[in-house]
């Protein structure tokens, strides 16, 4: 523990330091039961043990892959030295132990040796693979390895020797200077006898051992003063007049291509600056040319940052700047091979001496600005294979590339995703067009304006452009205009531009499947959705579907986002949903659409039960509708759920869109079937709003139709919801009405489940009789549908009657045939929950090492399955038995910890009960000061809940507390409210 608190806080921890360690660890153990890890981390005097497998610990994998990598390059087996290494390597997250940046003292020494074990991996792993032949590939990695680690010798050696076998001996040396002058600078030493050697072998032609390898003569166009025919032509490589009668090559101006930039450039500040750091590198810190590619969607503003940048870096390169568009008007690309005239001829190619392949324009056209400092800029591409035969081959032309696709497969490319502008940014554009005065002035209007337009910088600049031509136009009269999202795209447009152009134009470039798939996504009323959607979209298979929905990706209509931990989600910005509604509307009609949209919201609801399946081990304590259930594949179900809380967590906002829509389509059944569904997420984390909006919407849809049975449904979940909310006349008044349409529609397992909890409002306002008698006959019920996880809720809080009542036997045996029951069921947490009053029972007649061990195994499994509320009731349980074991302090922390985990859930009835024990352990260590802090909190949660039973406990013990602390009138009022 105390190397934990100085890894955390170094020499100054805080007074809580031990309780926030032990709150920490529980939240590691908590994450990893939801991710489906063991828990691995045992509680050891003094503080913690981690106990891993062999194969557990991603360390000693990467030891062991060293060490195997080793020995095979020593018995000459380079290939599989070469694997091994790349497994070592496979283990890292980036260049640095734990991401960089270690502050902790402890942590920075052990950080620090891992560093150096990796890289020296590196190096073994290159020499195998030097030892293989492929030093041409390792080339552009080395040259990173070297920029990373300049000092390093081994490093540079091994570039040195790749460069020279690749036939690039220049270079190579020049590695070897440059490594010389930092070391001189850095170290004030020479290089080591290593890199001497290796200079001495590339200058005599021969290394190690291998033939001297010769470096071909380039002829290179170089434009100069201007000079004879013949002069030219020996340079250019072009015919002569003598020879040929062909024209001769005049030296060109230098070429200025780039379009103009505009006045009121705002907003991007900060990527400026990072886009203009990397192409203003010096030539002399790379070998490699250097390419920054702009991503993002049609009217982000990729185009107008590019020109912008090349403008501002005019001066950097003296020989011009390329420009070129590379989409036509109509979203066709243009040929490579028309820009290379283009490009050739600027640089002072005449039309007689082009050249008639695209092979050897662009051989000329390196050939001409390999001695050039030049910015080349090449708009709007829209694949690699465009864009390849464009490059130059010198480090000293970097080129700026801007597209809506990502282009991946261009190696060694930086690239930077645009996005829209924030909320600042676009009320910086609009301020300087409009005037700030104009948009402080009417500040709520410009903001909606702002978000009208999707903060799409195309959008927004359109907009200002037809204020500023109506001065007398408030901004609240173009947003008036802008709300109506039927007319939205046509208000967005001014000039002959406009946004639903671009959208077209990427849209009629698509292949039908997509089209059709970007028209139906605007069906979705979610704000964003998983990839498994396409499928019944397409009404395909999900494979094909989400290939499909890819593409829309790489074309910019569909965004996608990769949070830590959660799988990806898709969305579409407003304004290309606008659009894509306009496309639904024109292509398929309204019959098509209703398919189409009960499709996916059944697909939801096969989803969503299956979740719950997965979570409570069956369709226990659930009852369904007879709304269709389409098939989906195995696999993808099982992808999708693999933890299934978490899905439910990652779907939830998307579910409660997809239950408002079913009722906005009529959809009733399968409405009230997916409300119900949803309340294993809605109970488990605590979303009280979200199960009472999901349910009054299901309920009224119901009603609407007159559908009894999903009445009943609803008005039995409103009541639970407010059983959870302690309401409990509220819950009576929801939960009769249900218990007597379940009735009337011969719904035994539905009545059933309402009169189960109509006896726990009973038995929670202190009727035990009624609630035992309501118990017993949902009990016959729950048997005879064979509901053995809401047989095993009965049974609990029946015996939790018994043990109110004293009948500690009667007790117990009730609760063995409660967890005779969830065993049948699967039920894990439910299994958690009996644990724990198990361990109550025991605690009730001091079997304080029997509620021990309960309580632990209640812990373990509230862990594993991600019970936030279940692990609120084990802790409890476990402070109590500290507490009865005299570790008072121990069972105070473990309380706090508790209170915390509570707190997060608002699990009411649960920081009630932790605080009356908080003020019992207060009041045991004779701190009556807390104690009674702690009580009456917990009175006044209980009074809130009308929780009779805890009330009345509470009172007992305020009582006892202030007669102990000598408060005489506390006492006597304390005492006649508990008699009251």
């Amino acid at each position: 523990m105390g190397r934990l608190v100085d890894a955390v806080w170094g020499v100054s921890p805080p007074p809580t330091a031990r309780a926030q360690i032990q709150i920490c660890v529980s939240i590691v153990r908590a994450s990893m039961a939801k991710a489906g890890l063991p828990d691995v981390i045992q509680t050891r005097s003094p503080g913690y043990l981690v106990e891993v497998g062999d194969d557990e610990l991603d360390l000693h994998v990467f030891e062991r892959a060293a060490s195997a990598g080793r020995t095979a390059a020593e018995a000459g087996r380079f290939e599989e030295a070469a694997s091994a290494f790349e497994t070592a390597l496979g283990l890292w997250r980036g260049s640095s132990c734990f991401g960089g940046g270690i502050a902790s003292t402890v942590l920075q020494a052990p950080a620090a040796r891992l560093d150096e074990q990796r890289l020296t991996v590196v190096e073994q792993w290159v020499d195998a693979r030097l030892a293989l032949g492929l030093h041409q590939q390792l080339v552009a990695r080395l040259i990173d390895l070297v920029m990373q680690n300049p000092l390093r010798e081994h490093l540079r050696a091994q570039l040195m020797v790749a460069l020279s076998r690749s036939g690039r001996q220049a270079e190579a040396l020049e590695v070897y200077r440059r490594g010389r002058r930092e070391l001189i600078d850095e170290l004030g030493i020479e290089p080591g006898e290593e890199l001497r050697r290796l200079q001495e072998s590339i200058l005599s032609g021969r290394l190690d051992g291998a033939p001297p390898v010769n470096v071909p003569s380039v002829a290179r166009v170089l434009p100069a003063m201007p000079a004879g025919p013949a002069e030219t032509a020996a340079r250019t490589g072009a015919p002569t007049a003598q020879s040929a009668g062909a024209a001769v090559v005049e030296p060109p101006a230098v070429p200025r291509l780039l379009p103009g930039a505009i006045a009121d450039f705002a907003g991007r500040d900060e990527l400026l600056a990072s886009l203009k750091e990397a192409l203003e590198q010096d030539t002399e810190s790379s070998y490699a040319l250097r390419i920054v590619s702009i991503t993002g969607r049609g009217g982000v503003g990729k185009t107008t940052l590019a020109v912008h940048l090349g403008h501002s870096l005019a001066n950097r390169f003296p020989d011009g700047q390329m420009f070129a568009k590379l989409r036509g008007p109509s979203a066709q690309p243009i040929l490579p091979t028309r820009i290379l005239e283009r490009f050739l001829r600027c640089l002072g190619i005449p039309g007689s001496a082009m050249p008639s392949t695209i092979e050897e324009r662009a051989e000329l056209f390196r050939n001409l600005v390999a001695d050039r400092r030049m910015l080349i800029v090449l708009d709007d591409a829209i694949d690699e294979e465009q864009v390849r035969w464009l490059l130059p081959g010198s480090s000293n032309c970097p080129v700026l590339i801007t597209s809506r696709s990502r282009l991946a497969g261009l190696e060694g490319t930086s690239s930077v995703q645009i996005d829209v502008f924030s909320t600042e940014q676009a009320l910086e554009l609009l301020s300087r067009i409009l005037g700030s005065e104009r948009i402080h002035s009417e500040l709520p209007s410009a903001l909606q304006l702002i978000k009208l337009c999707g903060n799409l910088a195309l959008a927004l600049r359109i907009v200002a452009a037809r204020l500023v031509t109506r001065p007398h136009w408030p901004l609240s009269k173009m947003a008036a205009r802008l709300r109506d999202e039927r007319q939205r795209l046509d208000e967005l447009t001014h000039g002959g531009v406009g946004v639903r152009a671009g959208l077209a134009m990427v849209y009629q470039g698509l292949p039908s499947d997509a089209q059709r798939l970007f028209r139906r996504l605007s069906m979705l009323e979610a704000a964003e959705f998983s990839s498994w959607v396409a499928a019944p979209l397409l009404d395909v298979a999900v494979g094909e579907a989400e290939d499909v929905l890819e593409f829309l990706v790489d074309a910019q209509l569909v965004d996608v986002e990769v949070a830590k931990g959660r799988r990806p989600r898709y969305r579409l910005h407003d304004l290309v949903r606008v659009y894509s509604q306009e496309c639904l509307a024109e292509h398929e009609n309204t019959a098509e659409r209703a398919v189409v949209l009960c499709r996916v919201l059944s697909t939801w609801l096969l989803l969503v039960e299956e979740a719950h399946r997965r979570a409570y081990g069956g369709d226990h304590t659930l009852i369904h509708g007879t709304a269709p259930r389409p098939a989906l594949d195995e696999s993808v179900i099982d992808r999708e759920l693999a933890d299934p809380l978490r899905w439910f967590e990652d779907e939830r906002a998307s579910l409660i869109t997809a239950v408002r829509q079913a009722a906005g389509a009529g959809l009733d059944e399968l409405c009230w079937d997916l409300a119900l569904t949803l309340v294993t997420l809605f109970e488990m984390y605590g979303y009280f709003d979200d199960w009472r909006t999901t349910h009054e919407i299901a309920l009224a849809i119901t009603r609407h139709n007159d559908n009894r049975r999903g009445q009943a449904a609803m008005l039995y979940s409103l009541g639970a919801l407010h059983m959870f909310e302690y309401k409990l006349d509220e819950a009576r008044g929801r939960l009769g009405p249900a218990c007597e349409l379940f009735r009337e529609v011969g719904d035994v397992h539905g009545e059933a489940l309402a009169l189960r909890n109509l006896a726990f409002v009973d038995r929670i306002q202190g009727r035990l009789d009624e609630a035992m008698a309501g118990y017993e006959k949902a009990l016959v019920m729950l048997t005879e549908v064979n509901d053995s996880t809401a047989e095993a809720h009965v049974l609990s809080n029946m015996a939790q009657i018994h043990l109110d009542r004293g009948l500690i036997a009667e007790g117990k045996q009730t609760m063995a045939a409660g967890l005779a029951a969830v065993e049948r069921s699967g039920n894990r947490r439910v299994r958690a929950q009996i644990l724990c009053r198990l361990g109550e029972a025991h605690l009730q007649i001091d079997e304080v090492t029997e509620a021990e061990y309960v309580f632990t195994q209640a812990l373990e499994t509230v862990r594993s399955v991600g019970d936030p509320v279940g692990e609120c009731y084990a802790l409890r349980g476990l402070a109590i038995v500290r507490s009865r074991q005299g570790s008072h302090g121990t069972a105070y922390e473990i309380l706090e910890q508790a209170m915390v985990i509570a707190s997060q859930a608002r699990e009411y009835l649960a920081i009630g009960r932790i605080r009356l024990s908080l003020g019992e352990v207060a009041a045991d260590r004779g701190s009556y000061g807390s104690a009674k802090e702690h009580l009456a909190a917990a009175l006044d949660i209980f009074g809130r809940m009308q929780a009779t039973k805890w009330r009345e406990q509470t009172l007992r013990l305020m009582n006892e507390v202030s007669e102990a602390s000598d408060d005489a009138a506390a006492a006597a009022a304390y005492a006649q409210a508990s008699s009251g």
